[in-house]
């Protein structure tokens, strides 16, 4: 899939065993200081932050974004298909660039296969996603040919990078613990706000823009991080200039049961090729996104399911995720 919020890539980056290491760590947590990481690869610091600065000038790296859990706030996470009747370039791109102009769209996604787009959605309750829907909607209106709502219930995988990108063990890097949502004043929602789609930002750049000392951002990041209001810092790969192809799988399980779901969710975790899995409500209610550099491994992924669940999966949908467009979990206008 071609990341194209910032440089486009074309051409294929190979990766040596030490930019593979430095990647799988950012992508569990981009904040990683380059002399953690250099004990981690056996490189020096300056050549941990050389091979990072390529790794972005090259367009592997893509950004760095802060995992917000808008559910803290009030907020539901929906997933809209859209099916266009007439998927031109100059269709598509038309109705792209009104929708990402909208906050409660975190996320545009264009597919190869049954759905042209899949839109990410956030809304305070069915009656602010309802009035959401219409302004897509209406928007689409005019090329719409069909559209599928689910609505997400639980987080099963959540991964920057398959498990595949390295094959050996590693070192398990510590993961933000999450606790009851704090009080949270003006100053923790602008630290929210600047460090969303600029995770790597040095704590006296933030300080500089919140108006605190270095020493305070530091304290209520560290906060905000164990309250699970940020669950992760990650980065935003191009996984087309890393020779790996993103499908999306739709799965219509409505019989799965409360006994089957432990299986399912050790099946999903163990997954090699998995980023990311979601159960949901509606009539795709498991949906996965898949990351591999071979159909084989897509293969692989699905054929495990089909034999595990034989009975209870009635219906799929294999998309190839060919261009994403717009992918923040925090939209700097949102409201809080």
């Amino acid at each position: 899939m071609r990341y194209l919020q910032q440089k486009r890539v074309e051409t294929k980056i190979s990766l040596d065993l030490k930019n593979k290491k430095i990647l799988s760590m950012l992508a569990e947590n981009s904040r990683l200081p380059a002399s953690y990481i250099s004990r981690k690869v056996g490189l020096s610091r300056d050549a941990v932050s050389y091979r990072i600065r390529v790794l972005s000038e090259k367009g592997v790296i893509q950004g760095y974004k802060s995992v917000i859990d808008v559910g803290k706030f009030g907020y539901d996470a929906y997933h809209v298909f859209i099916q266009l009747r007439e998927p031109s370039p100059e269709v598509e791109t038309k109705i792209i660039s009104k929708l990402k102009e909208l906050f409660f769209i975190r996320a545009i996604l264009k597919f190869s296969g049954k759905y042209d787009l899949e839109l990410a959605i956030i809304a305070r309750g069915l009656k602010e996603f309802e009035k959401h829907l219409g302004i897509v909607l209406s928007e689409c209106s005019e090329h719409l040919n069909d559209y599928e709502i689910a609505a997400i219930t639980k987080s099963y995988v959540q991964r920057t990078l398959p498990r595949s990108f390295l094959e050996e063990k590693e070192e398990k890097i510590p993961k933000p613990g999450s606790d009851e949502m704090p009080k949270l004043d003006e100053k923790d929602k602008k630290i929210i706000r600047i460090v969303s789609n600029n995770a790597n930002l040095p704590l006296y750049s933030i300080a500089e823009k919140t108006g605190l000392s270095a020493d305070a951002v530091n304290y209520r990041l560290k906060k905000l991080v164990q309250s699970g209001v940020i669950t992760r810092f990650i980065i935003a790969l191009n996984y087309a200039a890393l020779s790996y192809d993103v499908y999306m799988i739709l799965l219509s399980m409505p019989s799965i049961s409360e006994e089957n779901e432990p299986k399912l969710r050790q099946i999903l975790k163990t997954d090699k090729n998995i980023l990311w899995a979601v159960k949901t409500v509606g009539r795709y209610n498991l949906i996965l996104y898949v990351c591999a550099n071979d159909s084989d491994r897509l293969h692989e992924t699905l054929t495990t399911l089909r034999v595990n669940f034989a009975s209870e999966i009635k219906n799929y949908e294999t998309l190839l995720a060919y261009e994403e467009h717009k992918y923040t979990y925090f939209a700097e206008n949102m409201p809080l």
